[in-house]
């Protein structure tokens, strides 16, 4: 077995290894491309890779951040081909991240929700054999997180009534454009936190761009995001300035974002990291369908 590096050519195998050992979660080259390449301080010597032969099958996909002032490292994405599991190949890979992570003075290593770049908010705990090897390896649980999952088949998401009704009341609601990107930079900077900031600006690397806005008086005071950090098909982040709420702006914002995902040949769309989770059960119909654990340890 050879355990090297992940590089930009070897993408097409690891498109390939995550659809053979992660069933739970629909992966494709574009999105892998954004989550290895596009990683904030992407260093790849935490990007590890375990190959027999031509053959990959194994990969720990580590990174860091800085939190609050605080430097923290992720094991953002591992992966065993089913064919090489119980040979000690996931310890090992582990083993040789966190010497690495040690060496340039992490101290703490978690699971997953590396924000503003990740895949999930947590472990999903229905990959049971990836949990038990986590803790096994001595991380423990620090909190969790749920996704909610939503039906585009079930309506048609027209807006048009609720946009004439807000029209009434001085907004405008619309898509992004390329010439809003300065001020959704400033706006977004005022008043959200910086993950927010990453994520919601991201959106402007899709085609269509995949952020809608509500406008007072050609101002920007609420929008809506997908397919900006996780999967194509998930939906978030999104949140209106707090002394317009009450308007019904986040409600009209995520049916344009589901409509959008609707067109684009999506049949499910993903709400990530829930939060308000009766307001999009009674919007949308949306359940509970993933949970997910938050893993930590000490290096």
């Amino acid at each position: 077995m050879d355990l090297r590096e992940l590089a930009e050519t070897d993408l097409p195998n690891l498109f390939d290894l995550c659809q053979r050992t992660l069933p739970l979660d629909r992966f494709s080259l574009p999105a892998l491309r954004r989550h290895v390449l596009g990683e904030p301080n992407r260093n790849p010597a935490y990007q590890l890779s375990m190959w027999d032969g031509a053959r990959l099958v194994g990969v720990m996909l580590g990174g860091v951040r800085e939190m609050e002032g605080h430097p923290l490292a992720w094991v953002r994405l591992f992966a065993i081909d089913p064919a090489y599991r119980r040979q000690g190949l996931a310890t090992r890979l582990l083993a040789d991240l966190e010497g690495r992570l040690r060496a340039d003075g992490y101290t703490r290593l978690c699971v997953a929700n590396s924000a503003p770049n990740y895949f999930w908010p947590g472990l999903d705990i229905r990959y049971t054999a990836g949990l038990c090897f986590l803790q096994q390896s001595g991380f423990r649980r620090a909190g969790d997180a749920v996704n909610m999952q939503v039906d585009l088949q079930a309506r048609d998401w027209d807006t048009t009534a609720e946009e004439a009704r807000v029209a009434q009341l001085g907004f405008t609601v619309r898509r992004l454009l390329p010439d809003d990107r300065n001020q959704f930079h400033a706006w977004l900077g005022d008043h959200w936190s910086p993950i927010w900031h990453d994520e919601a600006l991201s959106s402007y690397e899709n085609n269509p761009v995949s952020t809608f806005v509500a406008l007072a008086q050609g101002r920007i005071c609420a929008f809506a995001s997908y397919n900006t950090t996780t999967f194509e098909h998930v939906f978030g982040p999104t949140g209106t300035e707090p002394a317009l709420r009450g308007h019904g702006l986040g409600r009209i914002l995520f049916f344009r974002c589901m409509r959008d995902l609707n067109e684009l040949g999506h049949q499910m769309a993903e709400i990530c990291w829930v939060g308000p989770i009766a307001f999009y059960a009674h919007v949308a119909d949306a359940w509970i369908s993933r949970t997910f654990w938050f893993l930590v340890k000490e290096l």
